[in-house]
């Protein structure tokens, strides 16, 4: 089965607004056995509308659109829709009553502009938009579906959690989906694909490996379509994957490598502190979205100056005349004095050259060195990230978490 997304919204085309629901609805649809096929983004026009909706439906049976469905008159979908269904409007009390309590929990004033969310076309089923004013629409002919819903992203999930999936699902005789995902951190995308050259090549026809590659990060995500249950067999060939490549298995969950750090830290009462100067606070700012990460993390030291790294984190005056800033040795002394600042038991550092200016031929832009101080060890390395400004923080912050789990024997399971 096959949809399609139609993205509208001017803020899109010009890059005012990063599309994001389009990334979140594939993800979605992709868990229910539903392939995207095409995204396509258009202006608030009405003919725009018109011609992308009639396109589509001449291709799938599911299409979902996004955006244009606010109270202001730039938001021009509804009228659109019931213009494309030749059909009038219907007021749903419900969707009056739903608007009336929000705004009465506010403390706000509902306008006759919101009222206008509340009338609907004929030809739809309003699908309950419990966090947002804007109601989905479920357009259903000739055994078509379009489905209609906001432009804001926290409503888009909302609605396609509580309504749209469950909705799909029994409306079509849809495939069992299984995913199974595992992160790698530090590990080249080719170099990956080539160990796992005969493991692919003994995936059932019904299953099929992904690579995901962000920043010296690949997600490796196993995929299986069955349509009984008796008939999944993904958690053996799942095992298989990470005995292939077990040196290389980061985590066992589709998750952001730093959150597997932080509840192993948590669970193991683990107190850290970074140091962080290339960085700018970027590790830190990862490892603290844990919940419950306050009771083994005091706080960080962002040094980006020499006096700070002296006065803050004890770095003596003689590294900087003799290694420079940007060196083993300080990133070294960072690690341990934030360590010794904050008394924990794990220190992290980086210091390098994130650009675009400030390299040079001996130390290059993208140059950086990550130390990690715990207990009685210690271990310090050497990188040459490439990338913008933003690439190179990004890439050095995984190479930190890469170096934590070396250093902690990090598992690729958090049991509770």
């Amino acid at each position: 089965m096959e949809a399609e997304i139609i993205t509208i919204g001017d803020e899109l085309l010009i890059g005012q607004t990063i599309d994001t629901n389009s990334a979140y609805l594939g993800q979605q649809l992709g868990k229910i056995g539903i392939s995207v096929s095409r995204k396509t983004a258009i202006s608030d026009q009405e003919n725009a509308i018109l011609s992308a909706i009639s396109e589509s439906q001449s291709r799938v049976n599911i299409l979902i659109v996004t955006g244009g469905l606010g109270p202001t008159k730039d938001d021009i979908t509804k009228k659109t829709l019931c213009k494309y269904f030749d059909c009038g409007y219907r007021m749903d009390e419900n969707v009056v009553n739903q608007l009336q309590k929000m705004f009465e929990k506010r403390g706000r004033v509902m306008l006759e502009t919101n009222l206008v969310q509340a009338n609907m076309p004929e030809a739809c089923e309003t699908l309950t938009n419990e966090v947002g004013t804007a109601p989905g629409m479920w357009f259903y002919k000739n055994n078509q579906v379009l489905i209609s819903l906001p432009g804001v992203p926290g409503e888009v999930y909302h609605l396609m959690e509580n309504q749209v999936i469950p909705k799909l699902q029994k409306e079509f005789n849809l495939p069992m989906v299984e995913h199974r995902t595992l992160v790698t951190v530090q590990k080249a995308e080719s170099l990956l694909s080539r160990d796992l050259e005969s493991f692919e090549a003994s995936l059932p026809n019904n299953m099929g490996l992904a690579y995901l590659p962000s920043f010296n990060t690949v997600k490796l995500r196993l995929t299986q379509k069955v349509e009984n249950i008796s008939d999944i067999s993904i958690d053996h060939y799942f095992k298989l994957l990470q005995q292939t490549i077990q040196e290389d298995v980061f985590c066992l969950e589709d998750i952001d490598p730093a959150l597997h750090v932080s509840r192993y830290l948590i669970q193991q009462n683990i107190s850290f502190s970074t140091a962080e100067s290339c960085t700018g606070g970027w590790v830190a700012h990862r490892l603290m979205q844990a919940p419950g990460i306050s009771g083994v993390y005091p706080g960080s030291i962002v040094a980006y100056s020499n006096e700070v790294k002296s006065k803050e984190l004890g770095v003596p005056s003689h590294i900087f005349e003799e290694d420079g800033a940007v060196s083993e040795a300080c990133s070294l002394a960072m690690a341990d004095g934030v360590r010794k600042k904050f008394g924990v038991e794990l220190g992290i550092s980086t210091t390098g050259i994130a650009g675009p200016g400030g390299g040079t031929d001996k130390k290059p832009v993208g140059l950086v060195y990550i130390a990690v101080s715990y207990k009685e060890n210690s271990m310090v390395k050497k990188f040459r990230m490439f990338g913008n400004r933003e690439q190179i923080i990004q890439r050095s912050s995984n190479a930190a978490l890469w170096m934590v789990k070396q250093i902690l024997d990090l598992p690729t399971e958090i049991l509770p």
